[in-house]
Protein backbone atom coordinates (compact mmCIF):
# COMPACT_ATOMS: atom_id res chain seq x y z
CA UNK A 1 0.00 0.00 0.00
CA UNK A 2 1.16 3.57 -0.70
CA UNK A 3 0.03 4.80 2.69
CA UNK A 4 -0.68 3.44 6.12
CA UNK A 5 -4.12 2.24 7.10
CA UNK A 6 -6.28 4.32 9.36
CA UNK A 7 -6.02 1.64 12.06
CA UNK A 8 -2.23 1.82 11.98
CA UNK A 9 -2.31 5.59 12.27
CA UNK A 10 -4.67 5.50 15.24
CA UNK A 11 -2.50 2.89 16.95
CA UNK A 12 0.48 5.24 16.95
CA UNK A 13 -0.87 7.49 19.69
CA UNK A 14 -3.50 6.86 22.31
CA UNK A 15 -6.53 9.06 21.75
CA UNK A 16 -7.86 11.69 24.09
CA UNK A 17 -11.17 9.89 24.43
CA UNK A 18 -11.96 6.19 24.43
CA UNK A 19 -10.52 3.22 26.36
CA UNK A 20 -7.15 4.92 26.98
CA UNK A 21 -8.58 8.26 28.04
CA UNK A 22 -7.53 7.72 31.64
CA UNK A 23 -3.87 8.00 30.75
CA UNK A 24 -2.52 10.92 32.74
CA UNK A 25 -1.31 12.98 29.78
CA UNK A 26 -4.65 12.68 28.05
CA UNK A 27 -6.49 13.68 31.21
CA UNK A 28 -4.26 16.73 31.53
CA UNK A 29 -4.90 17.60 27.88
CA UNK A 30 -8.65 17.25 28.37
CA UNK A 31 -8.60 19.79 31.23
CA UNK A 32 -6.31 22.04 29.20
CA UNK A 33 -8.70 21.90 26.26
CA UNK A 34 -11.71 22.89 28.36
CA UNK A 35 -9.91 25.89 29.87
CA UNK A 36 -8.46 26.90 26.51
CA UNK A 37 -11.83 26.83 24.77
CA UNK A 38 -13.42 28.87 27.55
CA UNK A 39 -10.57 31.42 27.49
CA UNK A 40 -11.40 32.32 23.89
CA UNK A 41 -15.01 33.10 24.83
CA UNK A 42 -14.29 36.60 26.12
CA UNK A 43 -14.47 38.59 22.88
CA UNK A 44 -15.86 42.08 23.48
CA UNK A 45 -18.33 43.18 20.86
CA UNK A 46 -21.36 45.46 20.68
CA UNK A 47 -23.71 42.61 19.83
CA UNK A 48 -26.49 44.76 18.39
CA UNK A 49 -28.18 41.80 16.68
CA UNK A 50 -28.51 39.94 19.96
CA UNK A 51 -31.19 42.32 21.21
CA UNK A 52 -33.54 42.02 18.27
CA UNK A 53 -33.10 38.24 18.23
CA UNK A 54 -34.38 38.08 21.82
CA UNK A 55 -37.19 40.47 20.93
CA UNK A 56 -38.07 38.36 17.88
CA UNK A 57 -38.38 35.29 20.09
CA UNK A 58 -40.83 37.19 22.26
CA UNK A 59 -42.72 38.35 19.16
CA UNK A 60 -43.01 34.76 17.92
CA UNK A 61 -44.52 33.71 21.23
CA UNK A 62 -46.88 36.69 21.30
CA UNK A 63 -48.14 36.28 17.73
CA UNK A 64 -48.12 32.48 17.63
CA UNK A 65 -46.98 32.37 13.99
CA UNK A 66 -43.68 31.74 12.19
CA UNK A 67 -44.56 34.06 9.30
CA UNK A 68 -43.55 37.42 10.64
CA UNK A 69 -44.72 40.88 9.57
CA UNK A 70 -42.76 43.93 10.61
CA UNK A 71 -44.20 45.78 13.58
CA UNK A 72 -41.00 47.47 14.77
CA UNK A 73 -40.20 50.05 12.11
CA UNK A 74 -42.03 52.91 10.44
CA UNK A 75 -40.14 52.61 7.14
CA UNK A 76 -41.19 49.00 6.44
CA UNK A 77 -44.20 48.65 8.72
CA UNK A 78 -46.51 45.84 7.66
CA UNK A 79 -43.99 44.31 5.23
CA UNK A 80 -43.14 40.61 5.33
CA UNK A 81 -39.98 39.94 7.31
CA UNK A 82 -37.85 36.99 6.16
CA UNK A 83 -36.80 35.81 9.61
CA UNK A 84 -34.89 32.69 8.63
CA UNK A 85 -33.38 32.42 12.15
CA UNK A 86 -36.69 32.06 13.96
CA UNK A 87 -35.69 28.91 15.87
CA UNK A 88 -32.57 30.61 17.21
CA UNK A 89 -34.76 33.51 18.33
CA UNK A 90 -37.09 31.22 20.24
CA UNK A 91 -34.11 29.59 21.94
CA UNK A 92 -32.72 33.00 22.91
CA UNK A 93 -36.03 34.17 24.34
CA UNK A 94 -36.57 30.90 26.18
CA UNK A 95 -33.10 31.11 27.71
CA UNK A 96 -33.54 34.75 28.75
CA UNK A 97 -37.01 34.05 30.15
CA UNK A 98 -35.63 31.24 32.28
CA UNK A 99 -32.34 32.73 33.47
CA UNK A 100 -32.20 36.41 32.49
CA UNK A 101 -30.31 38.45 29.92
CA UNK A 102 -26.95 38.27 31.66
CA UNK A 103 -26.96 34.47 31.57
CA UNK A 104 -26.51 34.63 27.79
CA UNK A 105 -22.76 34.63 28.43
CA UNK A 106 -23.18 31.05 29.69
CA UNK A 107 -25.05 30.17 26.49
CA UNK A 108 -22.17 31.57 24.48
CA UNK A 109 -19.51 29.70 26.44
CA UNK A 110 -21.44 26.42 26.25
CA UNK A 111 -21.82 26.66 22.47
CA UNK A 112 -18.14 27.54 22.00
CA UNK A 113 -16.96 24.68 24.23
CA UNK A 114 -19.32 22.21 22.54
CA UNK A 115 -18.25 23.35 19.05
CA UNK A 116 -14.54 23.01 19.57
CA UNK A 117 -14.74 19.89 21.74
CA UNK A 118 -16.53 18.21 18.83
CA UNK A 119 -13.82 19.44 16.46
CA UNK A 120 -11.13 18.22 18.85
CA UNK A 121 -12.56 14.72 19.15
CA UNK A 122 -12.91 14.50 15.37
CA UNK A 123 -9.29 15.54 14.87
CA UNK A 124 -8.12 13.03 17.49
CA UNK A 125 -10.02 10.29 15.70
CA UNK A 126 -8.56 11.24 12.33
CA UNK A 127 -4.96 11.93 13.36
CA UNK A 128 -4.44 9.62 16.33
CA UNK A 129 -2.64 12.38 18.24
CA UNK A 130 -4.34 14.25 21.05
CA UNK A 131 -1.52 16.80 21.19
CA UNK A 132 -1.74 17.55 17.47
CA UNK A 133 -5.52 17.75 17.67
CA UNK A 134 -5.35 20.24 20.54
CA UNK A 135 -2.85 22.43 18.69
CA UNK A 136 -4.95 22.35 15.52
CA UNK A 137 -8.17 23.12 17.39
CA UNK A 138 -6.45 25.87 19.35
CA UNK A 139 -5.33 27.66 16.21
CA UNK A 140 -8.81 27.29 14.70
CA UNK A 141 -10.36 28.83 17.79
CA UNK A 142 -7.80 31.64 18.03
CA UNK A 143 -8.54 32.53 14.40
CA UNK A 144 -12.29 32.52 15.02
CA UNK A 145 -12.21 34.29 18.40
CA UNK A 146 -12.81 37.88 17.20
CA UNK A 147 -16.10 36.75 15.65
CA UNK A 148 -17.49 34.82 18.62
CA UNK A 149 -20.28 37.10 19.81
CA UNK A 150 -23.80 36.33 21.02
CA UNK A 151 -25.62 35.71 17.76
CA UNK A 152 -26.99 32.70 15.84
CA UNK A 153 -23.92 32.25 13.63
CA UNK A 154 -22.41 30.26 16.52
CA UNK A 155 -24.94 27.54 15.70
CA UNK A 156 -23.46 27.21 12.22
CA UNK A 157 -20.01 26.66 13.71
CA UNK A 158 -21.46 24.06 16.09
CA UNK A 159 -23.34 22.24 13.35
CA UNK A 160 -20.31 22.33 11.03
CA UNK A 161 -18.35 20.59 13.80
CA UNK A 162 -21.17 18.09 14.19
CA UNK A 163 -21.21 17.48 10.44
CA UNK A 164 -17.47 16.79 10.46
CA UNK A 165 -17.92 14.43 13.39
CA UNK A 166 -20.69 12.55 11.59
CA UNK A 167 -19.30 12.42 8.07
CA UNK A 168 -15.51 12.57 8.05
CA UNK A 169 -14.61 9.14 6.65
CA UNK A 170 -17.44 7.40 8.42
CA UNK A 171 -21.05 6.46 7.73
CA UNK A 172 -23.90 8.08 9.63
CA UNK A 173 -27.57 7.29 9.22
CA UNK A 174 -29.12 9.46 6.51
CA UNK A 175 -32.11 10.31 8.69
CA UNK A 176 -29.77 11.73 11.33
CA UNK A 177 -28.01 13.96 8.78
CA UNK A 178 -31.38 15.08 7.40
CA UNK A 179 -32.56 15.94 10.92
CA UNK A 180 -29.38 17.95 11.42
CA UNK A 181 -30.21 20.06 8.35
CA UNK A 182 -33.84 20.52 9.32
CA UNK A 183 -32.61 22.12 12.54
CA UNK A 184 -29.80 24.05 10.83
CA UNK A 185 -31.95 25.70 8.16
CA UNK A 186 -34.20 27.14 10.86
CA UNK A 187 -31.33 28.30 13.08
CA UNK A 188 -29.05 30.18 10.70
CA UNK A 189 -28.40 30.88 7.03
CA UNK A 190 -25.09 29.04 7.31
CA UNK A 191 -26.97 25.87 6.41
CA UNK A 192 -26.15 26.69 2.78
CA UNK A 193 -22.44 26.33 3.50
CA UNK A 194 -23.33 23.14 5.40
CA UNK A 195 -24.78 21.67 2.21
CA UNK A 196 -21.59 22.50 0.30
CA UNK A 197 -19.47 20.98 3.08
CA UNK A 198 -21.70 17.89 3.09
CA UNK A 199 -21.04 17.35 -0.61
CA UNK A 200 -17.29 17.46 0.02
CA UNK A 201 -17.51 15.11 3.01
CA UNK A 202 -19.74 12.58 1.24
CA UNK A 203 -17.71 12.45 -1.97
CA UNK A 204 -15.94 9.04 -2.24
CA UNK A 205 -12.39 10.42 -2.46
CA UNK A 206 -10.67 7.12 -1.73
CA UNK A 207 -13.04 4.61 -3.34
CA UNK A 208 -14.43 6.33 -6.38
CA UNK A 209 -17.00 3.98 -7.83
CA UNK A 210 -20.59 4.18 -9.01
CA UNK A 211 -22.13 2.61 -5.89
CA UNK A 212 -20.38 4.98 -3.47
CA UNK A 213 -21.18 7.95 -5.65
CA UNK A 214 -24.85 6.92 -5.78
CA UNK A 215 -25.04 6.64 -1.97
CA UNK A 216 -23.43 10.07 -1.58
CA UNK A 217 -25.79 11.61 -4.11
CA UNK A 218 -28.93 10.17 -2.54
CA UNK A 219 -27.83 11.25 0.95
CA UNK A 220 -27.03 14.75 -0.27
CA UNK A 221 -30.36 15.10 -2.07
CA UNK A 222 -32.30 13.96 0.99
CA UNK A 223 -30.48 16.53 3.14
CA UNK A 224 -31.18 19.16 0.49
CA UNK A 225 -34.87 18.24 0.59
CA UNK A 226 -34.81 18.37 4.39
CA UNK A 227 -33.76 22.02 4.17
CA UNK A 228 -37.08 22.81 2.49
CA UNK A 229 -38.75 22.19 5.85
CA UNK A 230 -38.70 25.82 6.89
CA UNK A 231 -41.38 28.56 6.92
CA UNK A 232 -40.10 30.11 3.67
CA UNK A 233 -39.46 26.99 1.57
CA UNK A 234 -37.21 27.61 -1.43
CA UNK A 235 -36.80 31.29 -0.43
CA UNK A 236 -34.47 30.14 2.34
CA UNK A 237 -32.05 29.07 -0.41
CA UNK A 238 -32.53 32.15 -2.55
CA UNK A 239 -31.68 34.61 0.23
CA UNK A 240 -28.04 33.52 0.83
CA UNK A 241 -27.54 33.10 -2.93
CA UNK A 242 -28.78 36.61 -3.65
CA UNK A 243 -26.65 38.01 -0.86
CA UNK A 244 -23.55 36.20 -2.10
CA UNK A 245 -23.83 37.17 -5.77
CA UNK A 246 -25.45 40.61 -5.68
CA UNK A 247 -22.35 42.77 -5.48
CA UNK A 248 -24.45 45.89 -6.01
CA UNK A 249 -26.30 45.54 -2.70
CA UNK A 250 -25.34 48.36 -0.32
CA UNK A 251 -25.72 45.91 2.57
CA UNK A 252 -22.58 44.21 1.30
CA UNK A 253 -20.84 47.34 2.54
CA UNK A 254 -21.52 46.48 6.18
CA UNK A 255 -18.07 46.30 7.75
CA UNK A 256 -18.54 42.79 9.16
CA UNK A 257 -19.10 41.37 5.67
CA UNK A 258 -16.30 43.14 3.81
CA UNK A 259 -13.02 41.61 2.72
CA UNK A 260 -10.52 41.22 5.59
CA UNK A 261 -8.14 43.48 3.65
CA UNK A 262 -10.46 46.47 3.89
CA UNK A 263 -10.21 48.70 6.98
CA UNK A 264 -12.80 48.71 9.73
CA UNK A 265 -15.04 46.00 11.11
CA UNK A 266 -13.97 42.86 12.93
CA UNK A 267 -10.32 41.93 12.55
CA UNK A 268 -8.63 38.54 12.99
CA UNK A 269 -4.88 39.25 13.07
CA UNK A 270 -3.99 35.56 13.05
CA UNK A 271 -5.81 35.08 9.76
CA UNK A 272 -3.22 37.14 7.87
CA UNK A 273 -0.58 34.58 8.86
CA UNK A 274 -2.66 31.43 8.55
CA UNK A 275 -4.02 32.38 5.14
CA UNK A 276 -0.67 31.15 3.79
CA UNK A 277 -0.79 27.88 5.79
CA UNK A 278 -2.72 25.97 3.06
CA UNK A 279 0.54 25.93 1.11
CA UNK A 280 1.65 23.29 3.63
CA UNK A 281 -0.76 20.98 1.84
CA UNK A 282 1.97 20.54 -0.76
CA UNK A 283 3.75 18.36 1.80
CA UNK A 284 1.21 15.65 1.05
CA UNK A 285 2.85 15.33 -2.35
CA UNK A 286 6.09 14.07 -0.76
CA UNK A 287 6.44 10.27 -1.03
CA UNK A 288 7.63 9.98 2.57
CA UNK A 289 4.59 11.82 3.86
CA UNK A 290 2.28 9.79 1.62
CA UNK A 291 3.75 6.59 3.08
CA UNK A 292 2.94 7.76 6.60
CA UNK A 293 -0.35 9.58 6.15
CA UNK A 294 -3.65 9.15 4.41
CA UNK A 295 -4.19 12.35 2.43
CA UNK A 296 -7.04 14.35 4.06
CA UNK A 297 -8.78 15.25 0.81
CA UNK A 298 -11.83 16.56 2.62
CA UNK A 299 -9.72 18.94 4.70
CA UNK A 300 -7.78 20.17 1.68
CA UNK A 301 -10.90 20.91 -0.38
CA UNK A 302 -12.75 22.49 2.55
CA UNK A 303 -9.73 24.66 3.28
CA UNK A 304 -9.60 25.86 -0.32
CA UNK A 305 -13.34 26.60 -0.34
CA UNK A 306 -13.43 28.44 2.98
CA UNK A 307 -10.26 30.41 2.19
CA UNK A 308 -11.91 31.70 -0.98
CA UNK A 309 -14.99 32.61 1.05
CA UNK A 310 -12.96 34.30 3.80
CA UNK A 311 -10.98 36.39 1.32
CA UNK A 312 -14.30 37.70 0.03
CA UNK A 313 -15.99 38.23 3.40
CA UNK A 314 -14.32 38.22 6.82
CA UNK A 315 -17.37 36.59 8.44
CA UNK A 316 -16.24 33.24 6.97
CA UNK A 317 -12.85 33.31 8.69
CA UNK A 318 -14.00 30.99 11.54
CA UNK A 319 -15.01 28.33 8.98
CA UNK A 320 -11.60 28.66 7.35
CA UNK A 321 -9.84 28.15 10.67
CA UNK A 322 -11.81 24.98 11.39
CA UNK A 323 -11.23 23.61 7.88
CA UNK A 324 -7.52 24.38 8.03
CA UNK A 325 -7.30 22.34 11.23
CA UNK A 326 -8.58 19.31 9.30
CA UNK A 327 -5.81 19.70 6.76
CA UNK A 328 -2.95 20.55 9.13
CA UNK A 329 -3.56 18.24 12.11
CA UNK A 330 -2.34 15.04 10.36
CA UNK A 331 0.93 16.83 9.55
CA UNK A 332 1.23 17.96 13.17
CA UNK A 333 0.53 14.39 14.29
CA UNK A 334 3.40 13.19 12.10
CA UNK A 335 5.65 15.72 13.85
CA UNK A 336 4.56 14.56 17.30
CA UNK A 337 5.55 10.98 16.47
CA UNK A 338 9.20 11.85 16.79
CA UNK A 339 10.80 9.79 19.53
CA UNK A 340 11.93 12.80 21.55
CA UNK A 341 8.45 14.33 21.53
CA UNK A 342 6.90 11.03 22.56
CA UNK A 343 9.11 11.02 25.65
CA UNK A 344 8.04 14.58 26.42
CA UNK A 345 4.34 13.79 25.98
CA UNK A 346 3.36 14.40 29.62
CA UNK A 347 5.54 17.50 29.84
CA UNK A 348 3.94 18.98 26.74
CA UNK A 349 0.49 18.22 28.15
CA UNK A 350 1.40 20.03 31.37
CA UNK A 351 2.69 23.01 29.34
CA UNK A 352 -0.62 23.09 27.46
CA UNK A 353 -2.48 23.10 30.77
CA UNK A 354 -0.31 25.91 32.18
CA UNK A 355 -0.86 27.95 29.02
CA UNK A 356 -4.63 27.50 29.28
CA UNK A 357 -4.60 28.40 32.96
CA UNK A 358 -2.57 31.55 32.28
CA UNK A 359 -5.09 32.60 29.65
CA UNK A 360 -7.90 32.24 32.19
CA UNK A 361 -6.15 34.09 35.03
CA UNK A 362 -7.49 37.58 34.14
CA UNK A 363 -11.06 36.36 33.73
CA UNK A 364 -13.91 35.18 35.91
CA UNK A 365 -17.16 33.38 35.13
CA UNK A 366 -19.61 35.79 36.78
CA UNK A 367 -22.52 36.56 34.50
CA UNK A 368 -23.10 40.26 35.23
CA UNK A 369 -19.63 41.79 34.61
CA UNK A 370 -18.95 39.53 31.66
CA UNK A 371 -22.28 40.34 30.03
CA UNK A 372 -21.60 44.06 30.56
CA UNK A 373 -18.33 43.89 28.61
CA UNK A 374 -18.85 41.03 26.16
CA UNK A 375 -21.97 42.71 24.73
CA UNK A 376 -20.77 46.30 25.34
CA UNK A 377 -23.94 46.90 27.35
CA UNK A 378 -22.49 50.23 28.45
CA UNK A 379 -22.66 51.54 24.86
CA UNK A 380 -26.47 51.26 24.64
CA UNK A 381 -28.97 53.92 25.79
CA UNK A 382 -30.03 51.97 28.88
CA UNK A 383 -30.93 55.00 30.98
CA UNK A 384 -32.70 56.59 28.01
CA UNK A 385 -34.86 53.48 27.67
CA UNK A 386 -35.59 53.64 31.42
CA UNK A 387 -36.75 57.25 31.01
CA UNK A 388 -38.86 56.40 27.94
CA UNK A 389 -40.55 53.52 29.79
CA UNK A 390 -41.23 55.68 32.86
CA UNK A 391 -42.96 58.30 30.70
CA UNK A 392 -44.79 56.03 28.28
CA UNK A 393 -43.20 57.70 25.25
CA UNK A 394 -44.11 56.06 21.95
CA UNK A 395 -43.94 56.87 18.25
CA UNK A 396 -41.46 56.92 15.38
CA UNK A 397 -37.83 57.39 16.35
CA UNK A 398 -34.86 57.92 14.04
CA UNK A 399 -32.11 56.07 15.89
CA UNK A 400 -28.68 54.63 15.33
CA UNK A 401 -28.77 51.41 13.27
CA UNK A 402 -27.03 49.44 16.05
CA UNK A 403 -29.53 50.61 18.66
CA UNK A 404 -32.64 49.47 16.82
CA UNK A 405 -32.63 45.96 18.25
CA UNK A 406 -32.16 47.24 21.79
CA UNK A 407 -35.15 49.56 21.40
CA UNK A 408 -37.24 46.63 20.11
CA UNK A 409 -36.37 44.59 23.18
CA UNK A 410 -37.06 47.43 25.61
CA UNK A 411 -40.16 48.99 24.02
CA UNK A 412 -41.82 45.92 22.45
CA UNK A 413 -42.81 47.92 19.37
CA UNK A 414 -43.94 51.09 21.15
CA UNK A 415 -40.99 52.91 19.59
CA UNK A 416 -40.73 52.23 15.87
CA UNK A 417 -37.34 52.81 14.26
CA UNK A 418 -36.34 53.86 10.77
CA UNK A 419 -33.90 50.96 10.28
CA UNK A 420 -32.15 48.32 12.37
CA UNK A 421 -29.84 45.32 12.16
CA UNK A 422 -32.32 43.12 10.33
CA UNK A 423 -30.79 44.65 7.19
CA UNK A 424 -31.94 43.20 3.86
CA UNK A 425 -34.17 40.53 5.42
CA UNK A 426 -36.65 43.42 5.65
CA UNK A 427 -35.38 46.78 4.36
CA UNK A 428 -34.80 47.79 0.76
CA UNK A 429 -31.60 49.35 -0.58
CA UNK A 430 -33.00 52.88 -0.68
CA UNK A 431 -33.87 52.86 3.02
CA UNK A 432 -30.36 51.81 3.93
CA UNK A 433 -28.75 54.36 1.59
CA UNK A 434 -30.89 57.12 3.09
CA UNK A 435 -29.78 56.07 6.56
CA UNK A 436 -26.13 56.19 5.46
CA UNK A 437 -26.68 59.72 4.17
CA UNK A 438 -27.95 60.81 7.59
CA UNK A 439 -25.31 58.81 9.47
CA UNK A 440 -22.45 60.44 7.53
CA UNK A 441 -24.04 63.93 7.57
CA UNK A 442 -24.01 64.19 3.78
CA UNK A 443 -25.52 67.17 2.04
CA UNK A 444 -29.28 67.20 2.54
CA UNK A 445 -29.21 64.81 5.51
CA UNK A 446 -31.35 67.04 7.70
CA UNK A 447 -34.08 67.34 5.08
CA UNK A 448 -34.04 63.55 4.58
CA UNK A 449 -34.37 62.94 8.31
CA UNK A 450 -37.24 65.38 8.70
CA UNK A 451 -39.04 63.92 5.69
CA UNK A 452 -38.74 60.38 7.05
CA UNK A 453 -41.77 60.72 9.34
CA UNK A 454 -39.79 60.48 12.58
CA UNK A 455 -41.32 62.02 15.71
CA UNK A 456 -38.09 61.69 17.68
CA UNK A 457 -34.35 61.49 17.05
CA UNK A 458 -32.25 59.34 19.36
CA UNK A 459 -28.53 59.67 18.72
CA UNK A 460 -25.19 59.13 20.50
CA UNK A 461 -23.25 62.03 21.95
CA UNK A 462 -19.84 60.93 20.76
CA UNK A 463 -20.43 58.94 17.55
CA UNK A 464 -21.56 59.79 14.05
CA UNK A 465 -21.23 63.57 14.51
CA UNK A 466 -23.58 63.47 17.49
CA UNK A 467 -22.95 67.02 18.65
CA UNK A 468 -23.12 68.41 15.12
CA UNK A 469 -26.48 66.74 14.47
CA UNK A 470 -27.83 67.93 17.81
CA UNK A 471 -26.90 71.56 17.08
CA UNK A 472 -28.23 71.43 13.51
CA UNK A 473 -31.60 70.03 14.56
CA UNK A 474 -32.03 72.49 17.41
CA UNK A 475 -31.08 75.39 15.12
CA UNK A 476 -34.10 74.68 12.90
CA UNK A 477 -36.49 75.52 15.73
CA UNK A 478 -38.52 72.46 14.79
CA UNK A 479 -36.98 70.14 17.41
CA UNK A 480 -36.77 70.42 21.16
CA UNK A 481 -34.70 68.48 23.72
CA UNK A 482 -36.43 65.79 25.77
CA UNK A 483 -33.70 63.96 27.69
CA UNK A 484 -29.99 63.19 27.76
CA UNK A 485 -28.19 60.29 29.36
CA UNK A 486 -24.52 59.37 29.44
CA UNK A 487 -24.44 57.97 25.87
CA UNK A 488 -27.36 59.58 24.01
CA UNK A 489 -29.71 62.50 23.51
CA UNK A 490 -33.39 62.50 22.56
CA UNK A 491 -35.13 65.26 20.61
CA UNK A 492 -38.82 65.52 19.72
CA UNK A 493 -40.56 67.55 17.04
CA UNK A 494 -41.98 70.72 18.52
CA UNK A 495 -45.33 69.62 17.12
CA UNK A 496 -45.28 66.39 19.14
CA UNK A 497 -47.46 66.20 22.23
CA UNK A 498 -45.39 64.97 25.17
CA UNK A 499 -46.65 64.01 28.63
CA UNK A 500 -45.41 65.82 31.70
CA UNK A 501 -42.19 63.94 32.15
CA UNK A 502 -41.11 62.26 35.36
CA UNK A 503 -37.63 61.07 36.31
CA UNK A 504 -36.54 57.57 35.46
CA UNK A 505 -36.44 55.10 38.37
CA UNK A 506 -33.52 55.54 40.79
CA UNK A 507 -30.54 53.31 40.10
CA UNK A 508 -26.98 53.15 38.83
CA UNK A 509 -27.81 54.10 35.25
CA UNK A 510 -29.55 57.31 36.33
CA UNK A 511 -26.74 58.13 38.78
CA UNK A 512 -24.21 57.68 36.01
CA UNK A 513 -26.09 60.09 33.74
CA UNK A 514 -26.24 62.73 36.46
CA UNK A 515 -22.56 62.23 37.17
CA UNK A 516 -21.62 62.53 33.50
CA UNK A 517 -23.64 65.74 33.12
CA UNK A 518 -21.86 67.08 36.22
CA UNK A 519 -18.48 66.32 34.66
CA UNK A 520 -19.46 68.02 31.40
CA UNK A 521 -20.36 71.08 33.48
CA UNK A 522 -16.93 70.97 35.13
CA UNK A 523 -18.26 69.85 38.53
CA UNK A 524 -15.88 66.93 39.05
CA UNK A 525 -16.46 66.62 42.81
CA UNK A 526 -20.15 65.76 42.21
CA UNK A 527 -19.16 63.53 39.29
CA UNK A 528 -16.92 61.55 41.65
CA UNK A 529 -19.73 61.10 44.18
CA UNK A 530 -22.17 59.82 41.57
CA UNK A 531 -19.57 57.54 39.94
CA UNK A 532 -18.76 56.05 43.34
CA UNK A 533 -22.47 55.49 43.93
CA UNK A 534 -22.71 53.57 40.65
CA UNK A 535 -19.68 51.42 41.49
CA UNK A 536 -21.19 50.54 44.87
CA UNK A 537 -24.11 49.00 42.96
CA UNK A 538 -22.26 47.78 39.83
CA UNK A 539 -18.51 47.62 40.63
CA UNK A 540 -17.71 46.60 37.06
CA UNK A 541 -19.59 49.38 35.23
CA UNK A 542 -17.28 50.68 32.51
CA UNK A 543 -19.01 54.05 32.25
CA UNK A 544 -18.65 54.69 35.99
CA UNK A 545 -15.03 53.54 35.95
CA UNK A 546 -14.26 55.93 33.09
CA UNK A 547 -16.07 58.82 34.77
CA UNK A 548 -14.25 58.30 38.07
CA UNK A 549 -10.84 57.94 36.41
CA UNK A 550 -11.42 61.02 34.26
CA UNK A 551 -12.64 63.11 37.21
CA UNK A 552 -9.68 62.20 39.41
CA UNK A 553 -7.27 63.03 36.61
CA UNK A 554 -8.97 66.37 35.99
CA UNK A 555 -8.42 67.18 39.66
CA UNK A 556 -4.78 66.08 39.46
CA UNK A 557 -5.28 63.00 41.66
CA UNK A 558 -3.55 60.54 39.32
CA UNK A 559 -2.76 57.97 42.02
CA UNK A 560 -6.47 57.59 42.79
CA UNK A 561 -7.24 57.36 39.07
CA UNK A 562 -4.69 54.56 38.63
CA UNK A 563 -6.12 52.69 41.62
CA UNK A 564 -9.64 52.89 40.18
CA UNK A 565 -8.34 51.64 36.83
CA UNK A 566 -6.67 48.67 38.51
CA UNK A 567 -9.77 47.77 40.56
CA UNK A 568 -12.11 48.05 37.56
CA UNK A 569 -9.90 45.80 35.46
CA UNK A 570 -10.03 43.08 38.11
CA UNK A 571 -13.70 42.63 37.20
CA UNK A 572 -12.93 42.45 33.49
CA UNK A 573 -9.54 43.11 31.83
CA UNK A 574 -10.87 45.19 28.97
CA UNK A 575 -8.47 47.04 26.71
CA UNK A 576 -11.12 49.71 26.19
CA UNK A 577 -10.76 51.04 29.75
CA UNK A 578 -7.79 53.37 30.10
Amino acid sequence: MCCRTKEAILATNKPLVGPASFELSNLVLLVAAGLLFLSFGYTEMAGSDMWWHIAAGRELVQTGTLWMVDDWSFSAHGEDWHNHEWLADLLYYGWVSAWGEQSLVYWKWLVIIATFTLLLTTLVRESGSSLAALVGTGFALATAAPFLDVRPHLYSLLLFSLLLHFCLRRRTATWLLALCFVVWVNLHGGFFFGLMALGILLFPWRELNLDNFRVALVTGLLCLAACLLNPYGIKAFLYPLAYAFDGSSPFRGLAEWMSPFKPGGIRSPLFFYLMWAPLAGLLYCLPRVRRELDVPWEGIVLTALTLAMALTSRRFIPLFGMSLALMMTPLLALLFRWQVLQKLRLGLAVLALLFSMLRMVPYNVQAAPNFHYLTAEYSYPVEMANFIEANGISGNVYALYNWGGYLHWRSDGELKVFIDGRADTLYDDQTYLQYLSVLRSREGWLEQLEASGADYVLWPHRRADGQGKLNALLATGRWSPVYSDTVSWLLARTSAVLPDTVPSPPGPWRDLSIGRLSAWAGNYEDAILYAQSVLEQMPWHKGACELLIESYRRLGENDKADQVLFECRTYFPTRYLR
